[in-house]
C-alpha cells in the first residue's frame, strides 16, 4: 500500500505535500484489472475497495477533507444528501474513527434495500439523521442549520466535496498513470464515470491533464442538474471546480501550462433517465452484466455509468478498437454484516444510535 507522503501526485509536486497533508484513511492504489468476459478491451478501475469496511470514492476524498478539518479543529461535521446517500455512510464512518460528531440532513429517494442498508450504516456509526424531504428543502436545512452558529462546525458539501477533495482525485489519475507506466493496463482511450457532486469528475479530468494522459474523461450525469434556478450538476459547474483547482495549484507556486490553461470536462446527459436514484433499463442491464463478472453496482450511480461504458464497447470496430475504462466508485463491502457484527471485528464497541426521528421512520416504513 502507498504511504500517504508517497502518492504520485506528490512525487510530481512535492508542495502539495505541505499544503493538503492527506490522512492515511484510503488503501491505495486501487488495483485495476481486465474484464475479459466484456471484450479484450474492457477494463476496470477498482475504487470499490479504498477501504475494507467501506470503499468507494468518497473515501479517497475524506483523506484530504479530515486534514482539513484537523487543520481547522473542527469537531463537528455536517453534510447532506439522498436517503441512501454513500457520502454520508463514508463520512459517518470517518467521524466516528477520528470523535467527531456527525450530523446529515437527507433528501427523499425512492428506497431500495440499499438505501435501508446505508440509513443503518450511518445510524451504526452514531449520525444524526435529519430527514428533511425534498432536495430543495435539504438544502436550505443546510445552509440555514443551527450548527452554522457554531464555531467548532465543519460543513461539507453532498459527496464529500469541497476545494480539497478534488485534489484527492487529481492524484488519482497520476495513481492511474503510475499503473500504466509499470504494464498492469494499457492507456484507456476513454474513462467512464459518474458524475454527482463534480469533484471526482473535475479531479481526474485535471490530473489526466497534468500527468499526461491522452486519456478523455467522460463524465456520466446521475443527479439534478439544477437545485430550483441555481446549477448543481452541470458541465460549467465542473469546469468551474476545475479552474478552482488550478487555481489553487497556481497560488501555492505551481507552475505548468496546463493550469494556465485548464481542462474542460466531458459531459454527458444521455444516461440520467427518469431522475435521481431511479432505475433505467440501461443501467438495469449494466447491473446484471457486471454482476456476472463479480463486480457490485448501483441504479444511482455505477450503473448508469456503466452503460455508457458498455455502450462505448459495443461501438467499437474489432479491428481499430481501443481500451476502455470503467472507473468503478460504489462500495462493495458487506455493509450488512458490519451492522451485525457491530461496525466491524476491530470495534466492537458501537456508539449511541440517535432515535429516528418520526419522519423518517415514515419514509422507511413505506
Amino acid at each position: 500500500m502507498t504511504s500517504i507522503t508517497d502518492l504520485p501526485l506528490f512525487t510530481r509536486y512535492p508542495i502539495l505535500k505541505q499544503q493538503l497533508k492527506p490522512q492515511s484513511f484510503a488503501c491505495l492504489p486501487t488495483p485495476v484489472k481486465t474484464l475479459p468476459d466484456l471484450g479484450p478491451n474492457a477494463w476496470i478501475k477498482q475504487d470499490d475497495l479504498t477501504h475494507p469496511d467501506y470503499g468507494g470514492n468518497k473515501i479517497r476524498k475524506l483523506d484530504f477533507v479530515l486534514a482539513d478539518i484537523k487543520a481547522k479543529q473542527k469537531k463537528h461535521v455536517i453534510t447532506f444528501g439522498a436517503t441512501g446517500t454513500n457520502a454520508g455512510v463514508a463520512t459517518a464512518m470517518m467521524c466516528y474513527r477520528n470523535n467527531l460528531k456527525c450530523t446529515v440532513y437527507l433528501f427523499e429517494q425512492p428506497l431500495t434495500q440499499t438505501v435501508k442498508s446505508n440509513i443503518a450504516l450511518m445510524r451504526a456509526y452514531g449520525a444524526e439523521l435529519i430527514f428533511c424531504g425534498s432536495l430543495l428543502k435539504t438544502v436550505l436545512s443546510f445552509y440555514s442549520s443551527r450548527y452554522r452558529l457554531k464555531s467548532t462546525s465543519y460543513f461539507l458539501w453532498a459527496g464529500c466535496s469541497n476545494s480539497v477533495a478534488t485534489f484527492a482525485y487529481i492524484n488519482a489519475a497520476f495513481e492511474l498513470k503510475q499503473q500504466i507506466e509499470q504494464g498492469q493496463l494499457p492507456e484507456p482511450e476513454h474513462i467512464f464515470v459518474p458524475v454527482g457532486s463534480c469533484s471526482t469528475l473535475a479531479g481526474l479530468t485535471l490530473g489526466v491533464k497534468l500527468s499526461g494522459l491522452n486519456s478523455k474523461v467522460i463524465g456520466i450525469r446521475v443527479a439534478p442538474a439544477y437545485l430550483g434556478p441555481f446549477p448543481a450538476c452541470t458541465e460549467g459547474e465542473v469546469n468551474k471546480v476545475i479552474k478552482q483547482a488550478a487555481k489553487q495549484m497556481q497560488k501555492w507556486g505551481i507552475k505548468a501550462e496546463q493550469l494556465a490553461l485548464p481542462p474542460r470536462c466531458h459531459f454527458s446527459d444521455d444516461f440520467y433517465g427518469e431522475g435521481y436514484g431511479m432505475a433505467s433499463a440501461a443501467s438495469q442491464s449494466a447491473i446484471e452484466i457486471f454482476k456476472a463478472q463479480g463486480i457490485t453496482l448501483e441504479n444511482t450511480y455505477t450503473g448508469k455509468a456503466a452503460a455508457a461504458f458498455l455502450q462505448q464497447l459495443n461501438k467499437e470496430d474489432q479491428y481499430n478498437a481501443k481500451p476502455q475504462l470503467f472507473w468503478q466508485t460504489f462500495n462493495s463491502a458487506n455493509t450488512l454484516a458490519q451492522i451485525e457484527l457491530g461496525l466491524s471485528k476491530k470495534e466492537t464497541d458501537s456508539p449511541t444510535r440517535p432515535e429516528l426521528s418520526p419522519k423518517l421512520k415514515a419514509y422507511l416504513a413505506d
